[in-house]
C-alpha cells in the first residue's frame, strides 16, 4: 500500500501517513461490484502518522487496472481522513487542571456535534477563569469586567469573554428549537474561549518563561566574563 501525505488530524503537522499491516475487515467495501460511483474499489483504510503515530482512518479508493473482472490495484487512493482535528484538546500546564478540564469536555462536546453543550461548557470556562483569579463577586458580566479592570486581559480578550457570555446565556435560556446554535456559531466560541485561556495563562506564562531565560542567558555571560583564565 501507498504511503499519501496529508495534515494529521491529531498533532495537525504535515506528514505522511504509513499503513497498518493488517488492516481490518472494513479495509473494502467491495472488490468487484459495479453499484458504486467511484473510479475504482471503495473502501476503507487505517494508517498511523510517520510523526505522532496515532492512527487515522480514510475513505477512498483502489484504482482500476482494468481489463475481465475489474483488477484493482493495492496502493490504496484516500479522499478524505478522519478525524480531521484532535477529539481531545489539550493545554498547557499553565492552565490550572481544572480549568483545563472543563475546557477540554467544551471541545470533547463540539466533536460529537453537541453545539449547545460546547457552548454552555465554554462560558463555564469563562467564569471559572475569573473565579482562579480571585474574582468571585457578582455577575459573569461583572467578572469578566473585572478581570480587565485588574489589567488581567486585553481589551479585545474582555470582549471575547463577554461573546461567549451572550452565547452562552442563548444555550441556557433561548429558544433553541427555532434558533438552535449552528455549528460555526459554538467552534467560533470555543475559540473565543482558547482566547481567554491563552490571555489570562498561556501567553503570560510564556512571556515569564521567555523573560526567564534571557535573563539566565545574560548571567551566564557576565558569569563567564569575570572568570579569569587559568593555565
Amino acid at each position: 500500500m501507498n504511503n499519501p501525505q496529508t495534515r494529521c488530524g491529531w498533532c495537525r503537522h504535515a506528514t505522511v501517513m504509513m499503513p497498518v499491516d493488517h488492516q481490518p475487515m472494513i479495509q473494502r467495501a467491495s472488490v468487484t461490484g459495479d453499484d458504486f460511483d467511484a473510479p475504482g474499489s471503495p473502501g476503507w483504510a487505517v494508517f498511523t502518522c510517520a510523526g505522532c503515530g496515532s492512527a487515522s482512518l480514510s475513505q477512498g479508493f483502489y484504482p482500476e487496472l482494468g481489463g475481465p473482472g475489474k483488477v484493482y490495484t493495492h496502493d490504496f487512493i484516500p479522499l478524505g481522513w478522519y478525524p480531521q482535528e484532535p477529539l481531545v484538546k489539550e493545554y498547557p500546564d499553565s492552565v490550572p487542571p481544572k480549568i483545563a478540564k472543563v475546557a477540554t469536555e467544551a471541545h470533547g462536546s463540539m466533536s460529537v456535534g453537541h453545539h449547545q453543550a460546547a457552548v454552555l461548557m465554554a462560558r463555564t470556562t469563562v467564569e471559572a477563569v475569573a473565579k482562579a483569579q480571585g474574582i468571585t463577586q457578582g455577575s459573569l458580566v461583572a467578572k469578566i469586567d473585572e478581570l480587565y479592570n485588574r489589567h488581567l486581559v486585553y481589551e479585545h480578550v474582555r470582549d471575547a469573554a463577554h461573546e461567549v457570555r451572550f452565547v452562552g446565556n442563548d444555550a441556557a435560556h433561548a429558544d433553541l428549537v427555532n434558533n438552535p446554535i449552528s455549528e460555526d456559531e459554538a467552534r467560533a466560541i470555543l475559540e473565543l474561549m482558547d482566547m481567554v485561556l491563552d490571555g489570562v495563562f498561556i501567553a503570560p506564562a510564556k512571556t515569564a518563561a521567555q523573560k526567564a531565560a534571557r535573563q539566565a542567558k545574560k548571567a551566564a555571560a557576565a558569569t563567564s566574563t569575570d572568570t579569569p583564565a587559568t593555565g
